[in-house]
């Protein structure tokens, strides 16, 4: 019963990158897209204050999970005219979960970060994708060389038959 927990929590995680829903966090006033144009390194990944609940036939099983990235070896390069996005390389995730009071750890390896091939920028918003395939991700910092992007993530979704709510704050950093 636990590795099925696990298994949904991962899943459940990698919704971070299939959801669709706009983040409210407040960004820099000032981003413009020729900052954002350019090749960047993957230089931190987190997910914080993750919980879910799922509905097991009636029975709540609430859990909370955290992620961290290590072993980046990721470039992402932000094309001009198309606006497309491309990654290759690879990074590790450490993912930690807490189910009925029992905490394991497991490590996932990544690779091709961004599969979106669209993105644009509007305000302080990082949108990937296109229609209801879109993310948005709030840009926190925006220098010549360092972007940080967070990401807001509180849905309920149908995950194996059962539903489950997800909450969590999901970050990440490039560098130039």
């Amino acid at each position: 019963m636990k590795k099925v927990f696990l298994l949904s929590l991962i899943g459940v995680f990698t919704l971070v990158f299939t959801s669709c829903s706009d983040d409210d966090s407040v960004g820099v006033s000032n981003a413009s897209e020729s900052q954002i144009i350019g090749t960047w390194n993957l230089t931190a990944l987190e997910t914080r204050d993750g919980r879910s609940d799922t509905n097991f036939d009636g029975t709540s099983i609430p859990t909370t999970f955290t992620a961290v990235g290590k072993d980046f070896d990721t470039v992402v390069i932000f094309s001009e005219e198309p606006q497309t996005v491309t990654s290759e390389g690879s990074y590790t995730t450490v993912i930690t979960t807490t189910v009925m009071g029992e905490t394991s750890t497991e490590e996932e390896t990544g690779e091709d970060f961004f599969e979106s091939n669209e993105w644009r920028l509007n305000g302080s918003i990082l949108y990937f994708g296109s229609g209801e395939e879109e993310i948005g991700f709030t840009i926190t910092e925006l220098t010549d060389s360092q972007m940080s992007l967070r990401y807001e993530l509180d849905e309920t979704v149908d995950f194996l038959g059962f539903e489950t709510s997800v909450s969590a704050t999901y970050n990440m950093t490039l560098s130039k």
